[in-house]
């Protein structure tokens, strides 16, 4: 009896089968990215001891609340949350065992009463005196599977057997498997051939065992409903100017069995029709948009998975404000600690002539220059006036000229102020006298093999356009780019990358010459703005006039400002289109406070400038109470209450331009990389104004944390740009679930922090003799393990949150709120890797301060692979990189010895434990 407790109820037999649970789940990831997801559910997901793992997390939870007692303790709120689970569990188990998906095709006016199950299964028919049986199994079905299926048909044994099973496409992730059986029956062997499962319209081969006759498919089957469903219209709208899908929606009608109407439905994405216990979801559509495909769940265990998700974010709640709680506890401890600041240790032991535009084509050289030099110092204030005109990017977005003149220009020449010009000088520039521009150098080179190629030296850092052209050879790159586009992106060598890279601002130098890029007149009676050349192409006679016009009178008030500097018709030739944008812009045009916000977030570097002040009042801060401890006096209020104020600037700064930015964007600004790294910075920077203001370790970590993720958001290898949203992505449960999920980075991260600081801690207590400074630091490390204990409670309850709310999304938008995607299970891993770092208490660890920090550390790499190793060495829906292979950087490396190097040298004397 008692080692059965032993093994529900320790947390030594617990904790290590949870890691094995997340190793289990990780390992699962890349054998997804690498063989397909049918491989890892074959592998991993849907075998019995995975399983097996859940039914023991379930029973030893159970039994654990009731070995604890919490209800005894009056520890309401621990037995709420961790009830929850139980739930969660009990609910996932349901779904995953009792609850079916499929999709439903309906084409416009017409009807079905069936849905394609997504299942791959082998289904039989038996048929024998016209009577008939009907079997479905589901086999692991995989390549090498040589296990025989019995199954009774008519009380005798049909027996599948010899199966022989080959990938259709080997290198390729998917389900096209080419099986071959034999059926055994009545003393009869027949065999069958079936080619490619992942078809959906199923094809039954027959075969006749005496008086039986036996169809055997393999593939999707056909699930009949007690309904009908059609579709009246489909309708798509795309972004303006775009071909990318703003939204789709199917107009339905409900049809009981005899087709009687019962209602009318409209469903598109995240607005879902349940019905009779099935939920249907908008998932896809026809290539002529004249037929919809729904998804399609009947899920009994959903109640159940909610209930407990209502329960997690109550318990969660609650556990941060219980007087029982953990979370009280530790700050009790804190506010009865003289918190001595960790670093005294430290500091104690260390003790011409102008020329006109139809004159340019055949320049010297000291005349090009004079040209440029005259260019620049006579275009920057009226270039600004152009900036504010407003144009459709190539994914549909309206935006002022300055965007994408600032986002194009540097990708071009990858510096800001070339040549001593503005972005938006250099682009009217090129647009307006190519034949000038192409011959000067500005598309950054930065390959020695490439310049070769070129005919560069190996000083020059720019190429101009027509160095890449040659008469007699054309473009001097192309088959080197062909070669390098035939290659696999894994195997391709840093010539190749760079090469990809380089044509893409040749192509980008070229679409401005073309003028391709300056969509800025709408199109009258639709949302499309276009170029001035596809406008003549598309627009009628009258229209070509009008904007031809427009164009004649821009030029040549353009030219007339650079030549005579009389720029008065430039003002009035821009204030002339400014005026048609309006007319046939319609609701389009944006309001002039919006194209103002965003050419100050263009150019302002807005977040950038937030970066030393984050770090350098940081380490300012340790720095002042440093100083008074070595005074041995108190740091005075009115310089601790400056420091906060100023810290608190950045932080209101910071939400400001948050603000700003969600402003411009009309969406929440979290919804790629670069958005999410400032916002896993401002949550920093929150939680040490808010919930650690009394604690200086903690706010100035918060402040640093704040300044390196702002720094990470700026590296380069992430995009600012602004981009529409996908249709899944418009969901107020997106904006919860990523808000509350990216925050809990912030959380985590400052205890990676904090266990840093704690191990240096640990090292110069290994070295001090002075037993006053001894126990100075031994304070200093209990405090720095109450914070990062709290800061770790905070952290994760959010994650546990965020990430069961992303379920709700999921649910609510396509019908499936676990798919084993590689972002969200090592979401779920990281919640594993933190919920065991804050059980290790219950092992009763002698050196639990060490052990704790040591994990804070190491658990925040787990953090790391959920954030970046998801989104650019996964493949899945979260992923920016499709599982093409992402550099990974240099001081990641040096980063990970450093770690590795401080856990040892911070490892404990053993006279010495704190």
């Amino acid at each position: 009896m008692q080692s059965i407790k032993n093994l529900f109820c320790s947390f030594k037999i617990i904790l290590p089968i949870m890691a094995i649970y997340a190793t289990a789940c990780a390992i699962a990831t890349f054998i997804e990215n690498d063989y397909g997801t049918r491989v890892a559910q074959l592998k991993i997901y849907s075998t019995w001891w995975f399983n097996t793992l859940h039914l023991y997390l379930l029973i030893a939870l159970t039994c654990t609340l009731f070995s604890l007692q919490y209800w005894q303790q009056k520890k309401y709120a621990s037995l709420l949350l961790h009830a929850s689970f139980i739930f969660i569990i009990l609910g996932a188990g349901i779904t995953r065992f009792f609850s079916f998906e499929g999709v439903m095709h309906i084409r416009e006016g017409e009807k079905s009463n069936f849905i394609t199950a997504s299942n791959l299964t082998l289904n039989i028919i038996a048929i024998k005196d016209n009577q008939h049986e009907s079997y479905f199994l589901t086999p692991p079905l995989e390549e090498g599977y040589n296990k025989s299926i019995k199954i009774k048909i008519f009380n005798k044994t049909l027996e599948l057997s010899h199966f022989i099973i080959t990938k259709i496409s080997p290198s390729k992730k998917d389900d096209s498997l080419s099986i071959k059986l034999s059926a055994h029956y009545e003393g009869i062997t027949q065999d069958f051939l079936f080619l490619g499962g992942e078809r959906q319209d199923l094809k039954f081969a027959k075969a006749d065992f005496h008086d039986t006759r036996i169809l055997i498919s393999w593939g999707k089957r056909q699930i009949p409903l007690p309904f009908t469903l059609e579709l009246k219209k489909f309708e798509l709208t795309r972004y303006p100017g775009s071909m990318s899908p703003s939204s789709y929606a199917s107009e339905i009608n409900v049809l009981d069995r005899e087709g009687k109407h019962v209602m009318p439905y409209r469903i598109f994405m995240n607005n879902v029709l349940d019905y009779k216990g099935y939920r249907f979801y908008q998932s896809s559509y026809d290539q002529d948009e004249r037929g919809t495909i729904l998804s399609v769940n009947k899920d009994p265990g959903k109640n159940m998975t909610y209930f407990g998700y209502t329960l997690l974010i109550l318990g969660a709640i609650w556990v941060l404000f219980s007087k029982n709680g953990r979370f009280r506890k530790l700050a009790n401890f804190l506010q009865e600690q003289k918190i001595v600041l960790f670093l005294v240790g430290l500091f104690a032991l260390s003790s011409p002539p102008i020329l006109h535009a139809q004159d340019i084509q055949n320049l010297t050289p000291e005349q090009m220059a004079q040209f440029i030099n005259n260019f620049k110092n006579t275009t920057k204030h009226h270039t600004k006036k152009f900036a504010k005109i407003q144009l459709q990017n190539y994914s549909g977005r309206i935006e002022p000229i300055d965007t994408i003149a600032t986002n194009i220009v540097h990708k071009i020449t990858k510096k800001d102020g070339f040549l001593g010009m503005d972005n938006m000088q250099i682009f009217l520039g090129m647009m307006l006298y190519p034949n000038i521009w192409k011959n000067l150098k500005i598309i950054a080179v930065n390959d020695q093999e490439i310049k070769k190629i070129l005919g560069l030296k190996p000083v020059d850092t720019h190429a101009s356009f027509s160095d890449f052209f040659e008469d007699s050879l054309g473009y001097k790159l192309h088959n080197h780019i062909e070669e390098a586009n035939q290659t696999n992106p894994s195997k391709r060598n840093t010539f190749e990358k760079n090469l990809l890279k380089i044509d893409e601002r040749v192509n980008l130098t070229y679409s401005i010459f073309s003028g391709s890029f300056l969509k800025i007149f709408p199109l009258p009676d639709t949302q499309n703005w276009l170029d001035p050349i596809s406008f003549f192409q598309q627009a009628s006679p009258e229209s070509s006039h009008q904007v031809s016009n427009l164009l004649k009178e821009f030029f040549e008030a353009f030219d007339q400002g650079v030549n005579n500097n009389q720029w008065k018709n430039l003002d009035s030739a821009l204030a002339k289109i400014t005026t048609y944008q309006k007319e046939y812009g319609n609701e389009l045009y944006l309001p002039e406070n919006r194209i103002k916000a965003e050419i100050f977030l263009n150019h302002s570097n807005y977040f950038s400038k937030l970066i030393l002040p984050y770090i350098l009042l940081g380490l300012l801060l340790f720095i002042l109470v440093i100083y008074f401890i070595l005074k041995d006096k108190q740091m005075p209020k009115w310089l601790n209450y400056t420091l906060y104020i100023l810290l608190l600037v950045c932080t209101i700064a910071h939400t400001i331009g948050l603000g700003l930015r969600w402003y411009v964007s009309e969406h929440s600004p979290w919804s790629n990389a670069y958005e999410s790294m400032l916002y896993i910075a401002w949550a920093s920077a929150i939680a040490g104004a808010i919930f650690f203001r009394k604690y200086n370790i903690a706010l100035a970590s918060s402040m640093f944390l704040a300044g390196i993720s702002l720094f990470v958001a700026n590296l380069g290898f992430m995009d600012p740009q602004i981009t529409p949203l996908v249709p899944v992505l418009k969901s107020y449960w997106l904006n919860i679930h990523v808000s509350i999920i990216t925050a809990s980075y912030g959380f985590l991260g400052l205890c990676f922090i904090m266990g840093c600081i704690t191990l240096i801690l640990f090292v110069l207590q290994k070295f001090t003799k002075n037993t006053y400074h001894f126990t100075q630091i031994t304070k200093s490390i209990n405090s720095l393990y109450a914070l990062n204990e709290m800061s770790m409670i905070l952290g994760l309850l959010m994650l546990t949150i965020g990430n069961f709310l992303g379920g709700i999304w999921a649910n609510e938008s396509w019908g499936r709120y676990w798919s084993w995607d590689p972002k969200e299970t090592w979401a779920l891993i990281s919640i594993g890797v933190y919920a065991i770092i804050l059980h290790l208490r219950f092992l009763k660890i002698k050196q639990i301060s060490y052990v704790f920090s040591l994990a804070s550390v190491i658990g925040f790499y787990s953090i790391l692979m959920t954030y970046f190793g998801v989104n650019y060495y996964l493949s899945g829906m979260h992923s920016y990189a499709s599982g093409d292979p992402f550099p990974i950087p240099t001081f990641v490396y040096i980063f990970v010895i450093i770690t590795i190097l401080l856990i040892i040298l911070a490892i404990p004397k053993k006279d010495k434990i704190c």
